[in-house]
């Protein structure tokens, strides 16, 4: 009789395990019904969707990290470089460099920047990433300010933007961007380099 038992506990269990299996099995399988994927094919118009949710993102983060600059200028006369990221609930953070990088040259932080926001992508922690410095263009034989500002996004849209800056009256104005294409350097590996 207790052996009947333990044969009987031992077939439920077995049977509440295999239930069990199926059902995470089957919550594990993704459903794309009701997907822009469903069909495995993006028509015209759902890459045109993905392409414009991509530049919405990039222009609110772009306008975040450029605001912020400015504000720096405008209480210290210059800006350094500075990174933001586009978090996957929607938040808008700015990437803080640890106690050893505060103190390294302009060009050592964009590096580190880029390194830190591959590292978050990588994971699949954000959606979108800006780096934006200071540099200087060339027009017309005088030099310009400007802040070179760039951006990519996990659906595939990559930029660089470069922004001509003055200080008029204490307040930092950017003018006309200069935009240019850029290579994938934070969500995916540049085709060229391989």
């Amino acid at each position: 009789m207790i052996r009947a038992r333990k044969q009987c506990s031992g077939f439920i269990i077995g049977l509440c395990l295999l239930s069990l299996s199926m059902i995470l099995s089957a919550q594990s399988e993704p459903e794309y019904r009701d997907h822009i994927l469903s069909d495995g094919v993006l028509t015209n118009e759902e890459l045109a969707h993905v392409v414009r949710r991509a530049q919405d993102d990039l222009k609110l983060i772009t306008e975040k990290a450029v605001n912020a600059a400015g504000s720096v200028m405008e209480r210290e006369l210059v800006f350094g470089p500075q990174a933001w990221m586009l978090m996957k609930n929607g938040d808008i953070k700015p990437l803080r460099l640890g106690e050893e990088g505060k103190g390294a040259p302009a060009d050592m932080k964009v590096l580190m920047y880029r390194a830190g926001l591959r590292s978050l992508a990588r994971h699949g922690q954000i959606d979108a990433a800006v780096v934006i410095y200071p540099g200087t263009i060339d027009k017309q034989g005088e030099k310009q300010r400007i802040a070179a500002v760039e951006h990519e996004h996990r659906l595939g849209v990559s930029g660089l933007k470069l922004i001509p800056v003055d200080l008029e009256g204490g307040k930092a104005v950017f003018r006309s961007v200069i935009s240019q294409d850029k290579s994938f350097q934070i969500f995916y590996d540049d085709r060229k380099s391989k």
